[in-house]
């Protein structure tokens, strides 16, 4: 091999290695970095240093306010389908729920649809109809084990629209 070609290839893999070893995290995102498969640390927004081919990232965490939009359909007392749309304003408190819950969103949501079909089955149709606000304290109150256990604070919950089908 040529001495010009060593000399560029050296010079390639020092580059590459550089930025390999140096992750960017942008505004209000938090990246949870692992080294061999265990917990490292939590990067903040900016430049970080990190060793390449040990250090990992294993979760992205969006630390804005977020809006999950459902739509659920739900069975009264008296069998009458009623269906809810609603707006749930949260935020993800601590980025460590990765270890804790997989794909906190849906498990949020979950949470809110299994609390408002319980609450439906107990209600005829007229009080689901005009209890509005007994429906966003219901959904409110599911994502109670969200705040408490998981990290993930609900700033509000609204119930867009109430109709029957």
């Amino acid at each position: 091999m040529s001495p010009v070609l060593v000399v560029v290839l050296v010079v390639v893999a020092v580059v590459v290695g550089m930025l390999m070893s140096v992750k960017v995290v942008p505004t209000a995102t938090c990246f949870v970095v692992e080294r061999r498969s265990r917990y490292r640390t939590m990067l903040q927004p900016g430049l970080h240093p990190v060793v390449p081919l040990l250090d990992r990232v294993v979760a992205r965490f969006d630390m804005r306010e977020q809006v999950l939009s459902m739509r659920e359909p739900l069975v009264c007392r008296d069998n009458f389908v009623c269906e809810a749309a609603l707006e749930v304003y949260f935020e993800v408190e601590d980025p460590s729920i990765a270890y804790r819950v997989d794909e906190p969103q849906q498990q949020l949501e979950r949470a809110i649809r299994d609390k408002l079909r319980e609450f439906a089955g107990i209600v005829d149709r007229d009080e689901l109809l005009t209890s509005a606000q007994r429906l966003t304290d219901v959904a409110y109150d599911a994502t109670r084990r969200s705040r408490e256990e998981w990290g993930i604070r609900v700033t509000r919950v609204a119930v867009t629209d109430l109709q029957h089908r």
